[in-house]
Order: structure tokens, then sequence, then C-alpha cells
């Protein structure tokens, strides 16, 4: 058992490090008029902290990815259900 602590720390140190090198990386400022074009107020006054922007920069990439998969959805790519036995029978 002495030896699986060592390497579950490893682990734990490799996925730190890569965390850690990916938040290194400069990120784009998250401009909120961007993402909502058609609201009229300024978003980025009323939501200046950074998480905040990135919390609704989020939804916004939830939204397009459930837009996409009901457009999926209406255009028939889903295989429709089989007939149960009993409307097959006369």
């Amino acid at each position: 058992m002495a030896m699986d602590i060592p390497e579950t720390n490893q682990k734990t140190e490799e996925a730190q490090i890569s965390s850690t090198e990916q938040s290194s990386l400069p990120e784009e400022p998250i401009i909120l008029k961007n993402l909502f074009p058609k609201i009229e107020k300024d978003l980025d006054a009323l939501f200046p902290e950074p998480s905040m922007k990135k919390l609704l920069k989020d939804v916004v990439r939830t939204r397009q990815k459930n837009e996409r998969f009901l457009k999926l959805i209406n255009l028939g790519n889903i295989l429709p259900e089989e007939e149960s036995d009993s409307e097959k029978m006369p």
C-alpha cells in the first residue's frame, strides 16, 4: 500500500502542472456586448467581475450547443422508431 501513495501524489502533481500550464496562457478579455448583441444595456458595466463574465460566456456556449442539438433532432437525423409488433399484425 505504501507504493500506491507516491503514485497518487505523482498523478495529482501532474494534474496540477497541466492546469497551471493552461491558466498561464493569456486569455482574451470577455466582452459581453459581443456575446449578447441584442441587449441594449451595458452588460460589461453591470457585470465587471471576470468570474461572472466567464459564467455568462459559458451560458452562451451551452445555449449554442443546445440549439445545434435541437436542429439535429428537427432535421430527422435520428432514426425513426420501428413499428411495434401489434402494429405489424393485420
